[in-house]
């Protein structure tokens, strides 16, 4: 297969979007419902809480990206009343967290708990001894989680990358789809060979759909490719529509539709060859 999946990720999107009303960063106080590994669930606030659906960063970060972004975190800090003494509750504790709409309650984001594998140059299956708690965006047979990392120039979007994670619901290890953590210019060629073991490792339990991986991971790099085309026209018309009144949110959202949709469609068809 060609070397071009992961290249097609980092730099498919790079129109030149104005941005505003884009918030990035922590709030001081965010509406949750916390579900406990033992089953209890504590409903308040969370202080100082990350949770933006764009993670802003300055450069291309290689090395460590979950921590960097506070995605690994040890602890948090919890009230149940805004006027209540400050609970700290460890991260081994916590199964899910689910931020909640402050107008009506209703669930917003969903953050799920786990530690994390990814695959080597060598094809190996490494524990890279870290628990995250990460952004749920597909649940279902097997869970999809993401990453959006938001780049700007001069304050104004430029473009963006999508990182996948991969989990079964019941498992308490996900997989690092495609790890920038551990990418160089010496084993750019081991990069699709560790996205299609990865996306094994989580869907190997479904035959039918495990024995056609290699035919549906090349046709994957064609999903890449039709999504990536697809975003492009539906930014141009954005831009025609918008002209000067600041298009930069909704450039990001077309960005992250449109590169997390090859792996919903993945996992889709995975969950339909293998319902029982």
């Amino acid at each position: 297969m060609k070397k071009s999946i992961i290249l097609l990720f980092i730099f498919s999107f790079s129109f030149v979007f104005s941005q505003e009303d884009v918030y990035f960063g922590k709030k001081p106080s965010v509406a949750a419902e916390i579900i406990m590994e033992n089953g209890d669930v504590k409903t308040g606030y969370l202080q100082n809480f990350q949770n933006p659906r764009f993670v802003h960063a300055d450069m291309l970060l290689l090395g460590n990206i979950e921590k960097k972004l506070r995605f690994e975190i040890d602890e948090f800090k919890f009230k149940e009343e805004q006027s209540s003494a400050i609970e700290k509750i460890g991260i081994n504790d916590i199964k899910r967290i689910i931020i909640l709409d402050k107008k009506d309650g209703s669930e917003k984001l969903v953050y799920d708990k786990m530690k994390l594998k990814t695959i080597n140059v060598k094809g190996e299956i490494i524990d890279v001894n870290k628990t995250v708690i990460l952004p749920l965006e597909q649940e279902g047979k097997a869970n999809l989680y993401g990453i959006n990392i938001v780049f700007t120039q001069n304050n104004r979007y430029t473009n963006n990358i999508y990182l996948p994670y991969m989990k079964k619901p019941d498992e308490e290890y996900g997989y690092i789809v495609i790890d920038l953590n551990r990418v160089n210019f010496f084993n750019l060629g081991k990069i699709d060979d560790k996205l299609k073991k990865a996306i094994y490792e989580v869907t190997k339990d479904c035959i039918p759909f495990a024995d056609n991986l290699d035919k549906r991971i090349k046709e994957f790099e064609d999903d890449v490719k039709t999504a990536r085309k697809e975003g492009f026209e539906k930014k141009k018309e954005l831009r025609k529509l918008a002209k000067n009144r600041g298009e930069g949110f909704d450039a990001m959202k077309i960005d992250y539709e449109y590169a997390s949709k090859p792996y919903m469609d993945l996992l889709d068809e995975y969950e339909q060859k293998c319902r029982k």
